[in-house]
């Protein structure tokens, strides 16, 4: 299996791409897999749903806060201790950073962006370090997203704080290398799964619009108009985090669709 006997690390469970990477995580044979959120009643369903897989994964979920270093390291500590190693770490919490322009945006609304997207990965990226060097082993992903070379309305915010994030993937990918460790980035575009299906169904209803209509806007420049799955996307991080993305570092991997080509 594709992750089979690692501990996966896994930020910001939710109900969109978030518990996808966990669940898929233990369908691919993690020997254990270590959830965060704010939300504890999510974390709690996330173990319940990792359980009702019925596979041989442990898991441990601490409600934890990504832009306060000190949960961080509460966290990636109390993952070692439970499991001795850490082979994995992807950053998915996320913040949006309110929907508004630029030139309108609140500095508190891209403070809060830059917070979770930037330093909350960066945050828990530096308290895994220790133990992914002790072992000359490790392989981290920082999700981003393809706004960060397409705009979109309302996404300045958003795109700002994970450009730097793509920026801060190439620097550790190179300053970790001599450690045995890799460091790559995942950018999604829309991804259909419950929080784009429930923005679907808010603008379908705000414009007295089919649902499917609504969708096909959103689907129309990926070829094919399909969105990919939020679980497409977290196997497409689990990918990074394999040994089968042994020879793939400080690379920026597009899970899109095809709605960029580079």
């Amino acid at each position: 299996m594709l992750l089979n006997d690692k501990v996966v690390m896994i930020s910001g469970i939710g109900p969109g791409m978030g518990i996808k990477l966990a669940l898929e995580a233990a369908r691919e044979g993690a020997r254990a897999v270590a959830i965060c959120a704010r939300n504890e009643a999510r974390l709690r369903a996330a173990e319940a749903s990792i359980e009702a897989l019925g596979r041989d994964c442990q898991v441990l979920w601490r409600a934890t806060d990504v832009s306060d270093p000190a949960a961080c390291q509460a966290f990636a500590d109390a993952t070692r201790e439970r499991f001795g190693r850490i082979d994995a770490l992807v950053n998915s919490a996320y913040a949006h950073g309110g929907f508004e322009p630029l030139e309108g945006c609140r500095d508190a609304d891209l403070q809060e962006a830059l917070d979770v997207n930037l330093f909350g990965s960066l945050n828990l990226t530096r308290a895994v370090l220790p133990q992914m060097k002790a072992q000359a082993a490790g392989a981290i992903v920082m999700v981003s997203t393809l706004g960060v070379h397409q705009p979109y309305a309302g996404g300045g915010a958003y795109a700002i704080s994970k450009g730097s994030l793509a920026v801060a993937v190439r620097y550790l990918a190179s300053e970790l290398a001599g450690h045995g460790l890799r460091v790559n980035g995942l950018a999604c575009g829309w991804m259909w799964g419950e929080p784009v299906q429930a923005h679907v169904r808010q603008m379908a209803a705000a414009r007295g619009l089919d649902e499917a209509q609504v969708r096909a806007e959103f689907s129309a420049g990926i070829p094919g108009g399909r969105m990919p799955g939020d679980e497409e996307c977290a196997r497409a991080a689990l990918f990074l985090v394999s040994d089968y993305a042994s020879a793939i570092n400080g690379a920026q991997l597009d899970a899109n669709g095809g709605e960029l080509m580079r």
